[in-house]
């Protein structure tokens, strides 16, 4: 935060030159303080809560049935189709995930070694894939996992009110890697609303909401 003379300041969200005593300090949950305009204020509070919502989100492992923070799960599909959410203690227990998949294929079980490489399940044509999966909402209100052809058809067919965005997508707009940890997460969001804000030069209302809705599919 630059100081511009001894009574103003620059906003950390847009970055423009205000008086101090419009100037409001707005606490994130990893300890970081921003100094805001009252435009930027309520944005800066939004992301505050979506970031504590990540620390303080929890659920139960499938497995030992014990609870977790979300984010420390992961989503495994069995041979049958069953998906389970697992703790990483559990995760190394099922079949074909320890030992990778040539182990796998080395001891006879084939299908095991498929499964645990292809992972998403196309609910339209129920064919294993490699892409990521795209949420699609129907015209009659239905959430669909599609894969990216079936998806084009039901686009091409003028079913489709909403795709959401993927999480390949949305590591892309943050700029993370796959393996980005949360708070590693939370730090590129911190980063990159910054420069979407509409007030900014760089940024825009659809960039903003971009920043937005990446942060909340990885999230």
């Amino acid at each position: 935060m630059g100081v511009v003379d001894e009574r103003h300041e620059g906003c950390d969200g847009c970055g423009r030159t205000v008086a101090l005593n419009e100037l409001t300090t707005v606490s994130m949950p990893d300890g970081d303080t921003l100094a805001c305009c009252p435009q930027c204020e309520p944005h800066a509070r939004t992301a505050a809560d979506k970031l504590a919502e990540l620390d303080t989100n929890r659920d139960e492992c499938d497995g030992c049935q014990s609870e977790f923070k979300t984010a420390s799960l992961d989503d495994v599909v069995l041979t049958d189709g069953t998906v389970l959410t697992l703790c990483r203690s559990c995760l190394r227990e099922v079949p074909g995930r320890n030992r990778g998949d040539r182990a796998a294929a080395n001891s006879g079980d084939a299908e095991t070694a498929e499964i645990a490489r292809r992972k998403d399940l196309c609910s339209q044509c129920h064919e294993w894939v490699d892409d990521e999966l795209y949420r699609v909402t129907l015209l009659d209100g239905r959430t669909e996992e599609l894969c990216p052809f079936c998806k084009e058809s039901a686009e091409n067919d003028g079913i489709v009110t909403d795709v959401k965005m993927r999480r390949a997508e949305a590591r892309e707009i943050l700029d993370v890697e796959p393996s980005a940890s949360p708070r590693e997460i939370r730090r590129a969001f911190l980063t990159q609303i910054k420069h979407a804000h509409p007030d900014r030069r760089s940024g825009s209302r659809e960039a903003f909401k971009l920043v937005k809705e990446a942060y909340d599919q990885l999230s």
